[in-house]
């Protein structure tokens, strides 16, 4: 039977997957389906899991790229009956970008697999799929929780650095993020931010509204303004895991900023 891991670069399919190749279970394939929009940290990070593991990575793209989908107009439904372009996906609901570069491309590959490996922790349990018989969840057999699999990393030194400041990892860009996540990037990705004002300003134009319920810039006026989130990070990476603070300090020099 052949095997692969579903691998996001996060604590809990990291996790997961060092603690199947420490048990000697078959791990065929590792698969990461890219969107494009990672933070720069986590294409590093990738790199250091395949040198600890001596294994590659392969990374899955979409069919189509991402402008193709944002200016494109949908196949159905009131955008498509009204000659509408697609635009951003929105802040509360489905997100066809995670449909088209995530789910899609996993779910090409996984094809050729009899079991697919999925990093759900035990606290997130009724997250799991019943639909899927070849899909297995080792976290949730193992009964490791979200914090399991952070103190598992942590004793290693292999916590993704981006845990220092996000209690969950995706698109840098991402719709769905709290203001939490928004000052993070502000502040420490001016380089990102300004992609991310364009974007904001270009679904503005095609449709007349917003990433987010506001205006990107008007947040920025708010950070400028010194009006900062009461937000604490969720995980204590700081202590226990020296190469989370040296790679999140590393980045920051290169941006000049540390």
């Amino acid at each position: 039977m052949k095997s692969m891991v579903s691998f996001s670069g996060g604590k809990d399919s990291t996790a997961m997957l060092l603690r199947l190749i420490e048990l000697d279970d078959s791990v065929d394939a590792i698969a990461f389906a890219d969107t494009g929009f990672e933070f720069p940290e986590l294409y590093d990070y990738i790199k250091k899991i395949e040198e600890t593991i001596e294994r590659k990575v392969k990374v899955l793209k979409p069919n189509k790229d991402f402008k193709e989908w944002f200016y494109g107009i949908p196949e159905k439904g009131e955008r498509h009956e009204l000659g509408l372009q697609r635009g951003f996906p929105v802040e509360i609901g489905y997100c066809w970008w995670t449909r088209e570069a995530k789910i899609t491309p996993l779910k090409r590959f996984q094809k050729k697999y009899d079991n697919v490996y999925v990093g759900i922790a035990y606290d997130e349990r009724e997250r799991m799929s019943e639909e899927d018989n070849n899909i297995s969840y080792p976290l949730v057999k193992w009964k490791w929780s979200e914090q399991d699999c952070v103190n598992y990393l942590n004793e290693k030194g292999l916590l993704n650095p981006l845990y220092v400041n996000f209690n969950r990892l995706g698109c840098w860009f991402c719709p769905k993020q709290g203001i939490g996540s928004l000052y993070v990037l502000w502040k420490n990705y001016p380089d990102l931010w300004e992609k991310f004002k364009w974007w904001d300003n270009e679904q503005f134009k095609i449709n007349g509204r917003y990433i987010k319920s506001a205006s990107i810039e008007s947040y920025e006026k708010l950070f400028e303004q010194g009006k900062t989130p009461a937000k604490l990070p969720k995980y204590d990476c700081w202590n226990g895991c020296e190469s989370v603070k040296r790679a999140f300090q590393s980045r920051q020099m290169v941006l000049g900023q540390c």
